[in-house]
């Protein structure tokens, strides 16, 4: 696996660095660094733009020095690195497609008060233009001891879940580790009408209608359940340490609650590109997760829709 970081000097970023380096495996994947030039503004007609662009070379020249000691040893020397004068928003991403990256890595600033993901303008603008992968690190606790790794894949349906369950299968995950998977079916009325109307429109042809609707509802949960089952047995031994979750409700919600009491560190949800027209990718589950996950969040690209 090809794995570009992007690194600004930041803790962060450095942070992001350490935390997905000891995954990777020296001689099966490829490491790069991207940074991207800091402005430095002439504050006197005497600084010539030689000395600026050395200054800024020097910059640079610190961070992937700093980057790289962040790095597993083994994985040290070999580390590419690579700079140009792009806006960091775009530079990430074109870098990654010219390198042939299958990962991208930025760092998050960590969670706030209300268990948010937070992203900065460059992570957030990457997430949505990369037609690769990219996973948003959220920093570790400091003092926390090192442990297995809690993760959870979301599968909107089996077959979009694979991509993910892939890459997941390509890091060496510490011992202790585990992964669940979960997939959501909407709740019948999802939304579309008030809980109190809900209640209340209860004539006899209202109420045979929502009989029927329920037991197409119950069947839908049990062919979801089978599906799950059978995508499960075929997932990498990792993802298969536990019972699919298959419950109704809203995604974000739902996912959400789930990273709360599984005590979830990385969660991998899948992302739609809206077409060709537009780099907008998240829908509104991918999108709550990134504002609201308390854990780093893996955003997986589905092909782009027609």
């Amino acid at each position: 696996m090809k794995v570009l970081f992007a690194v600004d000097g930041s803790a962060g970023s450095f942070d992001a660095v350490d935390q997905v380096g000891r995954l990777l495996a020296p001689g099966k994947d490829e490491v790069a660094l991207y940074c991207s030039p800091p402005t430095i503004h002439r504050k006197s007609s005497v600084t010539s733009q030689e000395v600026l662009a050395r200054a800024q070379q020097g910059l640079v020249d610190a961070v992937f020095a700093e980057a790289r000691q962040k790095l597993p040893a083994a994985l040290q020397g070999s580390a590419q690195t690579i700079t140009d004068d792009n806006d960091a928003r775009h530079g990430i991403v074109s870098a990654a497609e010219k390198w042939g990256a299958d990962l991208i890595v930025v760092g998050a600033r960590g969670l706030g008060t209300f268990q948010r993901l937070l992203l900065g303008s460059v992570s957030r603008a990457v997430v949505h233009a990369s037609k690769i992968p990219v996973w948003v690190l959220r920093p570790a606790e400091k003092g926390k001891a090192r442990r297995g790794v809690n993760l959870l894949l979301a599968c909107e349906n089996p077959e979009l879940g694979c991509r993910g369950a892939e890459i997941l299968s390509g890091f060496n995950w510490p011992d202790g580790s585990t992964c669940r998977t979960v997939t959501v079916v909407a709740s019948m009325f999802a939304g579309q009408v008030p809980a109190w109307l809900e209640q209340r429109a209860r004539s006899p042809d209202v109420d045979q209608m929502v009989q029927a609707w329920a037991r197409e509802h119950d069947e839908a949960l049990r062919s979801m359940r089978a599906q799950m089952d059978e995508f499960a047995a075929k997932l990498p031994k990792l993802c298969r340490c536990a019972e699919p979750i298959v419950v109704e409700g809203e995604p974000a919600e739902v996912i959400s609650a789930t990273i709360a009491r599984e005590k979830i560190d990385l969660v991998v949800v899948g992302a739609y590109r809206k077409g060709w027209l537009t780099s907008t990718l998240l829908g509104s589950t991918s999108e709550a997760m990134l504002s609201h996950a308390g854990c780093s969040v893996l955003v997986v690209p589905h092909p782009t829709e027609a």
